[in-house]
């Protein structure tokens, strides 16, 4: 008598093979968790060509591979929630996402750590995610604000500024960057008068606005995302509480200025810095923003973090290839530390218009070295990178990079 497996034991069998990853003949599955909609919602869109452009190279090169797009909304319980859909319903093998540190660890808490699915953020900048118990599966591609809040203080500091107040969002993001920011601002000298977490989704912050500003700092610091910024930023203005303010990655929106700019006036903001992660000028970025702008018109945005998911998704690719070969590594988690790490030893770098050659190497059982468009992308232990962070600045109203490409 034949035994019948039950649909309990199949279904735990298709998680298992999920988790090792991508099997060999199988397609793989790329899901994106970037936000559409929620407070950064406008960074989403443009994140999503870049991730589109990754899929297309190693299309091209001849990987049996889909992008399964989700979003996370800005917000915890749509991005569990989606993620959930995309490893239960669509199968997908590894995810790129999300935008916010707090929803990137919450997701990755409750759904992809205990589902064993690798997820690569492009944009969660907190230093929080560095000592996460992840089970080697959380990962980025954008450098933590351990080195942004840094590298923001210095500017800061070395423009004349010697006090500061500031708005950060009350989430592991906003804590994380505003602590950073702080302890390394005093240690040079300057004087933090107060630093107020807000929370999203109000109509008004001006009791906030009020108690960041009071002391009457150099500047104000905007360390939120771009549609509560716009709010607090307008208060701050008509109250007279601020006319000088600096920015972060959170709050590098084109959007945001053009809106502002239409109430402020044109060059209101011109002057006025910001940082956020970003690389110097190097052949894979040439190579990057090349494709970028044959897909969009010959545009290419300065929102941040565009690079970054282009290089997340095409080393999630790369790395399943691998895993398929079984020979430097078995899963697409123990694969990207060694396809994109620096070990020293002599393996080919690789490059965006490389991609064929790459997975040439990979199904060959070669290693290889990716070098990202956003940097040189060398995954340490703790599945971060340590990038580059970019000082820009506005100009007759639009954001502009200064050339100035830092590091603590």
């Amino acid at each position: 008598m034949k035994k019948i497996l039950s649909l309990p034991f199949l279904f735990g069998l298709m998680a298992t093979l999920l988790m090792v990853g991508c099997q060999g003949g199988e397609t793989i599955k790329i899901g994106t968790l970037l936000d559409k909609t929620g407070d950064l919602g406008n960074y989403g869109p443009p994140m999503e060509v870049g991730a589109d452009l990754a899929i297309q190279l190693l299309t091209d090169a001849g990987v049996d591979i889909v992008k399964v797009p989700g979003d996370s909304g800005t917000a915890n319980q749509k991005s569990i929630a989606e993620a959930t859909r995309l490893i239960d319903v669509e199968g997908v093998h590894a995810i790129v996402g999300s935008l916010s540190s707090g929803v990137t660890m919450a997701t990755a808490t409750a759904v992809t750590i205990p589902k064993d699915v690798p997820i690569m953020s492009p944009a969660s900048t907190s230093p929080a995610i560095t000592t996460m118990d992840d089970n080697n599966t959380v990962f980025r591609s954008t450098v933590s604000d351990a080195a942004q809040g840094v590298v923001l203080a210095k500017v800061a500091y070395d423009s004349g500024i010697r006090s500061a107040g500031g708005l950060y969002i009350n989430n592991p993001y906003g804590e994380g960057l505003a602590g950073m920011f702080g302890d390394a601002f005093k240690a040079l000298g300057g004087t933090i008068t107060a630093m107020v977490p807000i929370e999203p989704g109000q109509t008004s912050y001006l009791s906030e606005v009020k108690k960041a500003t009071d002391g009457t700092p150099d500047v104000l610091l905007a360390m939120t995302y771009p549609v509560t910024a716009q709010i607090y930023i307008r208060e701050a203005i008509e109250g007279g509480h601020a006319s000088k303010f600096m920015f972060v990655d959170g709050t590098k929106a084109q959007d945001m200025f053009d809106a502002m700019t239409k109430v402020h006036g044109a060059n209101y903001f011109d002057g006025m810095i910001g940082t956020a992660p970003g690389a110097k000028g190097s052949p894979a970025k040439s190579q990057f923003e090349s494709l970028y702008k044959d897909a969009n018109n010959g545009n290419m945005p300065t929102d941040p973090f565009i690079a970054e998911t282009f290089d997340a998704t095409l080393m999630l690719g790369l790395a399943a290839v691998a895993a398929e070969n079984g020979t430097l590594c078995d899963s697409i988690k123990t694969c990207l530390p060694i396809i994109a790490g620096d070990d020293g030893d002599a393996d080919p770098n690789i490059e965006p218009s490389d991609v064929k050659r790459a997975v040439s190497l990979l199904k060959k059982g070669d290693d290889i070295n990716y070098e990202g468009a956003a940097g040189s992308q060398e995954i340490d232990a703790n599945g971060d990178v340590n990038n580059t962070i970019e000082v820009w600045e506005i100009k007759d109203g639009k954001i502009t990079s200064t050339g100035q490409f830092l590091s603590p």
